[in-house]
């Protein structure tokens, strides 16, 4: 009663800050009794949480809600457990995976101590562990011996994701879905902007294409099927070229895997085709500076700007960016800048003939277009060896694994979770999200994923 009389009367003076609180509590009391269910929640909530501000209009900070309070809260659970019931993942200790996540914080940790901005760093590397624990150590607790939860994991995503993309298109219809400018903004506000959502949808595919080669029944698998397709059509229609290459390539890798080609000889053409790009590069850069496609709603002319580095302002913008992440590398190599600072800090790396149309002396736009030039500028080379060695160990893993798992669900739910990282491997050449966490949970929960499906196959063989 007090809490109606209070809330009344806050709401009243046009103060809604006690309308939350019966959430607040519901979720607090969740966390202690039920944290399982707290995960999935998420999991289900991540493509669909919001940004605070615009709840909020004006706020000097800005988070994503509901979920990044409860993964935080979440992330101290779970480390209280670890530390004082000494419940920890025995299993981890020895896995190569581990110990270059733990290689890539600690090294961020240390990048924090000479950042150019302390407070941004530490905020940066407080994100970054609460996603590591939550979505990787957390999650392969959950996913080790039970593939249930693995294929739960892909259902509630891959429905958020779903959620996401229906939403988009409604939107996107309104406005006309061959107006490739409205799709920057249909996506909205789930999404700053459509390369994020594009990398979204990368790591819903894989998963709902699992549901859908798993699944028992005509009607589940019609179900599965259509939303595939309407994921895919989502992927079209988000106009991100990034995403796109990223779901190419991954494909490429898929029927690489269903022709059953042995590593050595995938390594050999890999080999074979930097070579004949060395001996025949000088008529493909000049090609590609001929190139004055850009980008618009014509799909194949879209397709094309992908490779337009003379006209397009997307594609002309990277490169300025890439090339001042660069500079600030060549100038602090070790220790970078300061995580999570490159957006305060690369306008003066500037160089007046890279800059385009898009570009602001003041650097106002966003982060460096690239997780591994990211890191390299704000972080050093360490953090960008620990990246690789992360995605590296995790791949081999994977593959290791995969033509030896007997059970045919566990295989494509490794598939699947594999595929996913391919396509996050490949985007963040162009992008960097791991910052956000529709990005972030789907990554480190496929990374859990693959380790947790290896070992239990190490498991059953012992």
């Amino acid at each position: 009663m007090l809490f109606i009389v209070a809330n009344a009367f806050f709401v009243s003076k046009g103060i809604y800050s006690l309308v939350g609180l019966p959430f607040v509590l519901l979720v607090g009391v969740m966390l202690l009794f039920a944290p399982n269910t707290v995960f999935w929640a998420l999991v289900l909530v991540i493509p669909l949480s919001v940004p605070l501000r615009r709840i909020i209009p004006g706020l000097s900070f800005d988070f994503w809600v509901p979920t990044e309070p409860v993964i935080f809260a979440l992330m101290l659970l779970v480390m209280v457990n670890t530390l004082f019931k000494r419940q920890f993942e025995r299993r981890l200790l020895v896995e190569p995976v581990f110990y270059s996540i733990l290689f890539l914080l600690g090294w961020i940790a240390i990048a924090v101590i000479p950042s150019e901005m302390p407070v941004v760093s530490a905020k940066y590397l407080l994100s970054r562990t609460w996603f590591v624990v939550v979505f990787f150590y957390f999650g392969y607790s959950l996913f080790r011996g039970n593939p249930k939860n693995v294929r739960r994991f892909f259902l509630l995503f891959g429905l958020g994701v779903v959620a996401v993309a229906i939403i988009t298109l409604v939107n996107h219809a309104g406005k006309g879905l061959l107006n490739q400018r409205a799709a920057h903004g249909a996506c909205a506000p789930f999404f700053i902007d459509h390369t994020s959502y594009g990398a979204a949808l990368a790591f819903g595919i894989p998963a709902v294409a699992a549901l859908l080669f798993t699944s028992n029944g005509v009607l589940k698998r019609i179900v599965w099927g259509a939303l595939l397709l309407l994921l895919l059509a989502a992927m079209v229609f988000s106009y991100s070229r990034a995403a796109w290459l990223s779901l190419i390539f991954a494909g490429g890798v898929w029927v690489i895997y269903l022709l059953r080609m042995r590593f050595k000889t995938v390594a050999y053409l890999f080999l074979a085709a930097v070579l004949l790009f060395l001996v025949v590069r000088e008529p493909i850069l000049n090609g590609l500076e001929k190139n004055t496609t850009e980008s618009s709603g014509d799909l194949k002319e879209h397709l094309v700007s992908m490779v337009n580095i003379s006209t397009d302002a997307s594609n002309m913008e990277r490169i300025n960016r890439w090339n001042a992440a660069i500079r600030m590398f060549e100038e602090r190599p070790f220790v970078g800048w300061g995580p999570g600072t490159y957006m305060f800090l690369y306008a003066p790396f500037q160089r007046s003939y890279q800059k385009t149309i898009i570009s602001t002396n003041f650097g106002t736009l966003g982060n460096a277009h690239s997780e591994y030039l990211g890191l390299l500028s704000e972080s050093g080379l360490p953090s960008v060896l620990g990246y690789v060695l992360i995605l590296v160990f995790t791949f081999i893993a994977g593959f290791n694994a995969i033509r030896r798992i007997p059970n045919k669900r566990d295989r494509v739910y490794l598939l699947a979770a594999m595929l996913g990282l391919i396509t996050y491997v490949v985007h963040g050449f162009l992008n960097n999200f791991l910052d956000v966490d529709k990005i972030a949970a789907p990554f480190w929960a496929y990374i859990a994923i693959v380790l947790a499906l290896s070992h239990g196959l190490k498991e059953e063989r012992v």
